[in-house]
């Protein structure tokens, strides 16, 4: 088992301070049948394939958060999944344990929220979310290929300020490192960093629903000692009927995310993503969902991986919540463009049976 120091440092660290804080300790399990026409592992020894077909762990994931102090808390979000590593010839399943999230939150400044550590950058809605929270299985492809499999992940600082307006209205401004989990915010620059704002509008329409618009920018150095640029927009309409809120909602959300990577000597990469998803509660325990998304990029830096053309996906899904600890997902997605099987097939078509389980409460960390 692959177990990094600096992890195993941050845990004991943790647990030292358990003895004055008396931290909340919670946990969750992805276990994933998947099922595609595109799996390659048989195909490829030498490359393979990190999402293979069967039933799979997909994620363990651990939380610890306790109060320091009355205006100081501090989380930890671990992370346990498989990884698939070959010596050209034979695979072997290993395991890796890494920190998603340690980040301390001080309320002290009235109105503001400071946040100090690493965290997931406030780039939109999806990029804040962790696998089990997610509404599909899977991430939308504009996070995945803009934003990278982990998203904007990186050490840094940020201020959240409640705004002075009838509505909630909140900016939140933060400053990474430059040398997180995205590749096209990796600068060898030392002294560069990333700069993240995003402003985030909540307005109740009435008792049942509510709209939400955001927008985000962020800035920085890339591995070219070029910039690049994300900027996006997400826009949530949540409707759940007062007097029927256990067995009737409704959340309809798009999000649309552009990326400007500058290039030595060529032409700025652009990629552009959309994902627009809808839930419907049925019933108190059922739930449909449908979701589109896409990616296109034009002046690719790897036109072999990220051809210059548009991918899109349809998602079709069924959610059965059994209890708030306890969610088996039924989904379908069929996706067009951007790639090809090993025999040559341009449409992908995946079969997904998720079962999400939690010890103990263990929200979708908000921030």
């Amino acid at each position: 088992m692959t177990f990094h120091i600096i992890t195993y440092s941050l845990f004991l660290i943790l647990l030292n301070i358990s003895a004055f804080a008396a931290p909340s300790i919670s946990s969750t399990a992805l276990i994933l049948y998947r099922d595609s026409n595109f799996h390659k592992e048989d195909f490829d020894p030498a490359n393979p394939d990190q999402t293979p077909n069967g039933l799979n762990i997909q994620e363990l994931e651990i939380k610890l958060n306790a109060e320091v102090d009355p205006h100081t808390e501090l989380n930890l979000v671990l992370a346990i999944h498989p990884y698939i590593e070959s010596d050209g010839t034979n695979t072997e399943e290993k395991w890796l344990i890494e920190p998603e999230e340690v980040y301390a939150e001080n309320s002290r400044i009235f109105g503001t929220q400071l946040k100090l550590g690493k965290f997931k950058a406030f780039v939109g809605k999806h990029n804040m979310l962790h696998p089990h929270a997610f509404a599909f299985v899977e991430a939308p492809l504009g996070n995945t290929y803009l934003l990278g499999d982990e998203g904007l992940n990186d050490t840094g600082i940020s201020a959240t300020v409640k705004l002075p307006a009838t509505w909630l209205s909140e900016l939140t401004l933060q400053h990474l490192r430059g040398k997180g989990e995205n590749e096209s915010f990796k600068s060898p620059r030392p002294g560069d960093g990333v700069s993240v704002g995003h402003l985030k509008n909540i307005v109740d329409f009435s008792n049942s629903t509510s709209f939400e618009v955001g927008a985000s920018f962020a800035s920085g150095a890339n591995s070219f000692r070029q910039k690049t640029t994300v900027s996006g927009v997400d826009l949530t309409l949540k409707w759940t009927p007062t007097e029927a809120e256990k067995y009737n909602s409704l959340v309809w959300s798009t999000e649309y995310l552009e990326r400007r990577q500058g290039q030595a000597d060529v032409e700025t990469e652009v990629g552009t993503g959309l994902a627009s998803w809808i839930q419907y509660q049925i019933s108190e325990q059922w739930a449909v969902l449908y979701r589109y998304d896409d990616i296109k990029f034009e002046n690719s830096f790897d036109p072999a991986e990220l051809p210059n053309e548009k991918s899109t996906r349809n998602s079709l899904g069924v959610a059965y919540t059994a209890s708030e600890f306890s969610t088996i997902r039924l989904e379908v997605n069929q996706r067009k463009g951007g790639i090809k099987s090993v025999s040559g097939d341009e449409t992908e078509n995946t079969f997904f049976l998720q079962f999400n389980l939690a010890m103990d409460a263990h929200a979708g960390h908000n921030h």
